[in-house]
């Protein structure tokens, strides 16, 4: 297309030679040219992304070796080898500098921990993915349907294409110059909360004659995920189209060592990821008649988590704070962590059936509270019942008291149908946590709900409430016990 524009100048409008001025004229407009062709500017580069309207597929692979810590007990620490294989391709369309949405055509991993293998795929109704990047980390969701936290951490990974273009430098850049990061970016370029310090240099070590500018990552990054510190050493690149403003490729080596969490283990692991992005055509899912009517804009709502407790027979929708650290037939266990700080712990326990019909009174789950709590109880502070959006028969009771010397405050919940199924909630806090705390109780339980399984033994007396006390009590573990 450049040499049809000049061409024309070599020919007069009759046919004559060209003068002296329509040589300069010439000499002028090849200067231009050349001062603004991506390929041939003398030696500063400015390297941007405008993906705002375009639609790009993504192909990501991630491998992680290493070891993973758990002390399930706060004491003996335990180490398990792991691994992990993800494959990752999604068509994504860039709706505005902070929003984007995708649709998965693959989000699979391929996983084992102590060598049990474990096979994770985003189900094919979860799969359009909306980015929100307006806050301090990005936020994936599904507009329609509420994932689970696996489905979460399964299509949570590092170098997500929504945010790589912060690694860019503001000011234009000459071959071999460096610039760093900031702090948030690289938080979010690694998918932790926090970074504290680092040393990660940004360098830009080629642009070849088609203008694809290659950038090379390197550096050690001190941070924090959930409170825990993670030291991580980074190694990467970044491949930027300078013509078609675009980043086609980015590659890293991601060497952690991360502390063990309130809700999460400890690393010691590599982690390899590569991402491959190339233009595409439009697909049916992300069309404006697909995705017009969804809500595309991260929400409390729509960040909300579900837990299927297939076992236990129960369902709940949570928000993210709140993370599941054990299940069996009888007892699920979640703690809530926030800014890094334990904030409380709620043990979902199944009890024993009554008859279809029968129903425990309020007075009555009262009074199996202060023998749950004996010595340790101060006062009840608050009892109510109500029936929740679900149907479900709901009995709360609040009481504060002290253990261990430390003020505590249980908030107990007995959740029943008509059929006599039957479950107790108990949220234990530090009382001086009440603030941080606030109404979880509240949110976690608006979204409980019974799911099909295996039933239980029907109680055969009303004696049945006695055999229900010390499930009460093993749900009465205090996080303030476990730090």
């Amino acid at each position: 297309m450049f040499f049809d524009a000049t061409r024309a100048f070599f020919v007069t409008k009759n046919g004559e030679n060209l003068t002296s001025r329509n040589w300069i004229v010439v000499g002028t407009m090849f200067l231009s040219l050349w001062a603004t062709s991506p390929s041939w500017a003398a030696d500063s580069w400015q390297l941007t992304e405008q993906m705002e309207g375009k639609t790009r597929r993504i192909k990501t692979e991630l491998k992680v070796e290493g070891t993973m810590r758990i002390n399930p007990d706060g004491k003996k620490v335990r180490q398990y080898p792991m691994s992990l294989n993800g494959k990752y391709v999604a068509v994504e369309r860039v709706l505005s500098p902070t929003t984007a949405v995708r649709y998965y055509e693959e989000a699979t991993a391929e996983s084992t921990a102590n060598k049990k293998p474990i096979t994770d795929t985003l189900p094919t109704v979860k799969r359009l993915i909306a980015v929100d990047t307006t806050g301090d980390q990005p936020i994936l969701f599904n507009p329609e349907y509420t994932l689970s936290r696996t489905e979460l951490d399964l299509i949570n990974v590092p170098g997500n294409p929504a945010v790589l273009s912060k690694l860019l430098p503001a000011l234009p850049v000459k071959i071999n110059q460096s610039w760093s990061p900031d702090n948030q970016t690289l938080a979010q370029v690694l998918g932790i909360d926090a970074v504290n310090s680092h040393e990660v240099a940004a360098t830009l070590t080629e642009v070849d004659g088609n203008g694809l500018a290659k950038i090379s990552l390197s550096g050690k990054v001190s941070g924090a995920i959930q409170g825990v510190a993670t030291e991580i050493e980074l190694k990467g690149r970044l491949n930027v189209d300078t013509r078609h403003k675009a980043i086609t490729w980015f590659a890293a080596s991601i060497q952690e060592d991360r502390s063990i969490g309130h809700a999460i283990p400890g690393f010691e692991t590599t982690a390899v990821v590569r991402t491959q992005i190339e233009n595409a055509e439009p697909v049916s899912q992300l069309n404006d008649a697909s995705i017009g009517k969804l809500q595309l804009a991260a929400n409390d709502g729509n960040e909300m988590l579900s837990f299927d407790g297939e076992e236990a027979g129960f369902r709940v929708l949570h928000p993210r704070d709140w993370f599941a650290m054990a299940e069996t037939a009888k007892q699920t266990v979640f703690r809530m962590v926030g800014d890094g700080e334990l904030i409380a712990q709620a043990n979902v326990n199944r009890l024993t059936n009554l008859k279809a019909g029968e129903q425990m009174t309020l007075e009555g789950f009262e009074a199996e509270v202060k023998k749950a709590l004996k010595e340790r109880l101060g006062q009840v502070v608050d009892a109510s019942q109500t029936v929740n959006s679900q149907g479900l028969r709901e009995l709360r009771v609040t009481a504060v008291g002290t253990a261990n010397a430390m003020p505590i405050t249980w908030i107990y919940y007995l959740v029943s149908d008509d059929a006599g199924n039957r479950y107790s909630t108990v949220f234990t806090f530090e009382t001086q946590l009440a603030e941080k705390f606030g109404q979880a109780d509240r949110s976690f339980m608006s979204g409980f709900d019974l799911i099909e399984t295996k039933q239980p033994t029907v109680a055969a007396t009303e004696d049945a409430d006695e055999d229900d006390a010390p499930q009460l009590i093993q749900a009465d573990a205090s996080p303030v016990e476990q730090r």
